[in-house]
């Protein structure tokens, strides 16, 4: 599990969902302590984070990541959210700062996790007509954490060091459609390059919950994860809204803007196929 992954941040606004939760049937509303991105005229960017595999070979989590990264050259300043639930229980905050120059951005960023301190930094390393890639680091290096007594016990490895893409909304490595012929279960087609991949994570956040700097628990609609048992089971290429996830989804509302991610990884965390798309409910 990344220590990285359980960051929500807004600034750049750079946020990790490794977490899923659900409001009512509105519009999520902000968390309690809103985020408010410095600058505001910024775009959304969507994609995934990774863990080095070396760093942790026990349980190498990818997640979903957004970043909402300034128009212009700026320096960016935010307050992130814990998007992970450690083994604690508690939703945390922390800080991050960088600056953007052209089509590169860096920066550090702090906080904890389960009562922990940390920092690290995050660096661009390339970019494309409609994405960056970077990489991450934890200053404290690759860390194993345990808590509780057996047989109650909670555990993660938490790598100090890892990459990540994000990509502009309705880009990636495939396409997803959405039917909308049942608009309280719409279905969503995902035409994946690999669907022998070892597993598959879908989420539905509410956006306008994302642009007014809501929390995860406020902006998460529902996650569904798909796992390849292989003997011939293969990844799904339709997910249908609410059906087949142990986690309940929160009622879709007429009007409301939803983005849809979708992406693939390997058993050892590496992701192979990334997509996102947005669909306003009738």
């Amino acid at each position: 599990m990344s220590l990285w992954g359980k960051f929500l941040s807004a600034g750049l606004s750079l946020v990790i969902l490794s977490a899923c939760g659900g409001g009512g049937g509105a519009t999520p509303p902000p968390s309690s302590t809103p985020v408010s991105p410095t600058p505001t005229n910024t775009e959304l960017y969507i994609g995934y984070y990774t863990e080095n595999s070396t760093e942790d070979p026990n349980d190498p989590t990818p997640g979903v990541l957004y970043m909402y990264l300034p128009a212009v050259d700026a320096s960016f300043s935010g307050e992130f959210f814990f998007s992970y639930v450690g083994c604690l229980g508690s939703f945390d905050t922390g800080k991050l700062n960088g600056a953007k120059t052209g089509s590169s951005f860096s920066g550090t960023w702090s906080g904890s996790v389960d009562g922990n301190p940390y920092t690290g930094t995050f660096t661009s390393t390339g970019s494309g007509a409609s994405s960056y890639s970077g990489s991450w680091t934890n200053d404290a290096g690759t860390k194993q954490y345990s808590f509780g007594t057996a047989p109650n016990v909670c555990g993660y490895t938490s790598a100090g060091k890892g990459d990540f893409t994000i990509y502009k909304i309705a880009s990636g490595t495939f396409t997803i459609s959405v039917d909308l012929s049942n608009q309280s279960n719409p279905v969503f087609n995902h035409s994946l390059k690999d669907n022998t991949a070892a597993a598959m994570k879908l989420n539905v956040f509410d956006k306008a919950c994302l642009i007014n700097g809501g929390g995860v628990s406020s902006c998460a609609m529902w996650e569904y994860n798909a796992f390849n048992s292989g003997g011939g089971s293969l990844l799904p290429m339709s997910t249908t809204y609410g059906v087949g996830s142990s986690i309940p989804a929160t009622a879709l509302v007429s009007g409301n803007t939803y983005i849809v991610t979708t992406f693939t990884y390997d058993v050892s965390g590496r992701v192979i196929d990334f997509g996102s798309t947005e669909f306003t409910l009738p």
